[in-house]
């Protein structure tokens, strides 16, 4: 919409990883030179005046004379970055006559922040923002050039990239640039940095193993063990035995890769599953998401990957319970005075940690320096109900170097990456298949809610009743009884064997371990 001394340009404001729609108006009176902005700005909006003022006047263009009223509609919605330099631009050209868009254009809507001598740099969230915009109506963006690739997984919408203000001017202006669209690649290949990791995890088949099965039935992992037994390079390998992601897992990480960095980075790649690995000193807000402004943390950023949690006996116990409801759930739920918002976070949960400060307990030769209230003050950061959410605990202890030293494996490092991707892969495919003949679209064995577990995960009857003594001869909790069983189907399904087995089952009770609580000495 324009008239005389007024335009109106579409753009949009990103809330948390949701893009939402809206309309820059510009007005300009007459009377003493001013340059006004409203709308619930931050400060990044509220510098984009004078940013916006030197781009105008470096770019070749005239910054109008009087009193320049501009407004982000919807009032009421906060709205925070520096993507709306461009369009703020555009709307006072336009308003003052310097730009105008043709008659029966596309429905067009602008991004971009200006820098002083007219640049337009990238901002981040482009794919978030191009989906809402197609949501009503729009076909035609302008923005960065960085955000091209980006905007390549975006049907429905030309998006042409430009590199300063004269060259938005003249797209606003109906001038096309030309350019071929870039295309994005699509999935690329697997990472190649395997090599040398069977030698390193030389020794610890039983800590491999636990990664397998984690992998294959998307089941949380804690790792404990004497430091330096390979905790941290086992959990560095889960991605890699991964399927690759499918098309719409594939748009999801995009979207969260683009909501939290500028265009042209990451962004632009083709992204791998993620592998977040956060430091012990992590706080809540860091890793469930929060602040000012909906930001996502370190749960959400792992989303269809890996989250692992690298000295978890070190880290604040709030922040280990705040990851309770998002193992369960898959998703954050942060609701703040002036917002609320849902982020996803179907994350495979992965911990390492040292059995007690020297990190000796669980060794065979019994090293241990600790004092008893030692290592109950080490554990305890691990509060009981997070440590039933763990469906796998393998306890690791070191490998002698001369195991290290005359380690010779028969199958190359290339094919055993290979031989576990395709088991886990075919695990993952027998158990889509049985969910798609119960009707349920979640698959994966711990993310499934079957009315009758036994029936669906076709557990016999002797392969129960040996899980029922297990369960009640270690006093497992309902949540952690159910877990077995789960544990044991994806056993089962790495084997491609239809039923449980009573075998299944004691591997599945086996990374049940309890935590290594000193046991007081009875005094006669």
């Amino acid at each position: 919409m324009t008239s005389a001394n007024y335009h109106q340009v579409a753009s949009c404001a990103l809330t948390g990883l949701d893009g939402v729609p809206l309309e820059i108006e510009v007005s300009i009176l007459a009377g003493i030179p001013q340059f006004e902005i409203s709308g619930r700005g931050d400060p990044a909006i509220r510098e984009s005046r004078e940013r916006v003022r030197a781009a105008i006047s470096n770019s070749g263009f005239r910054f109008p004379k009087g009193r320049v009223i501009a407004s982000y509609a919807p009032a009421a919605l906060p709205k925070q970055g520096s993507a709306f330099d461009l369009p703020l631009a555009l709307a006072i050209l336009a308003a003052s006559s310097q730009a105008a868009r043709p008659e029966g254009s596309l429905k067009s809507a602008y991004l971009g922040e200006l820098s002083l001598d007219g640049r337009i740099k990238p901002v981040n969230g482009i794919l978030s923002r191009l989906l809402a915009l197609r949501e009503v109506g729009v076909r035609y963006v302008v923005g960065p050039r960085e955000g091209e690739e980006e905007a390549s997984l975006v049907d429905s919408i030309e998006y042409e990239g430009a590199c300063d203000l004269r060259e938005a001017v003249h797209r606003f202006s109906g001038i096309r640039s030309g350019r071929i669209r870039p295309r994005h690649p699509g999935k690329g290949p697997p990472s190649a940095s395997e090599t040398g990791w069977f030698r390193q995890i030389a020794g610890q088949e039983e800590g491999l193993r636990a990664c397998v099965i984690a992998s294959a039935g998307w089941h949380p992992l804690l790792m404990m063990g004497a430091p330096g037994c390979g905790k941290t390079l086992l959990a560095s390998l889960i991605p890699k035995f991964l399927p690759p992601l499918d098309d719409d897992e594939m748009l999801e990480v995009m979207r969260l890769i683009s909501a939290t960095q500028p265009a042209g980075g990451e962004a632009g790649l083709c992204p791998q599953r993620p592998f977040r690995h956060t430091h012990h000193s992590i706080t809540v807000p860091a890793m469930v998401g929060g602040g000012a402004h909906p930001v996502p943390g370190e749960s959400t950023l792992a989303h269809r990957g890996v989250l692992f949690l690298d000295e978890v006996t070190e880290m604040n116990a709030r922040v280990l319970d705040a990851l309770r409801e998002p193992v369960e759930s898959q998703e954050v739920r942060l609701a703040r005075s002036g917002w609320k918002v849902t982020f996803p976070a179907d994350f495979l949960l992965v911990a390492a940690c040292n059995p007690c400060r020297c990190g000796l307990l669980i060794e065979p030769e019994s090293l241990c320096r600790c004092q008893d209230s030692d290592i109950r003050r080490h554990l305890s950061r691990i509060s009981g109900p997070f440590f039933d959410r763990f469906h796998l605990t393998a306890m690791l202890t070191r490998v002698g170097a001369s195991r290290l030293a005359g380690e010779d494996r028969q199958e190359g490092e290339e094919s055993a990456m290979c031989r576990i991707r395709d088991q886990v892969s075919q695990a993952w495919a027998l158990q889509k298949n049985r969910a798609s003949r119960a009707g349920h679209g979640l698959f994966l064995n711990s993310r499934v809610r079957p009315e009758l577990p036994f029936d669906y995960f076709q557990v016999g009857d002797e392969a129960k009743g040996f899980a029922a003594s297990l369960a009640d001869a270690s006093l497992m909790t309902a949540r952690s009884f159910y877990s077995m069983i789960r544990v044991a189907r994806t056993i089962a399904d790495l084997d491609q064997r239809e039923t449980v087995s009573r075998e299944d089952v004691a591997e599945a009770f086996h990374y049940k371990a309890a935590m290594p609580w000193p046991v007081p000495e009875l005094r006669p």
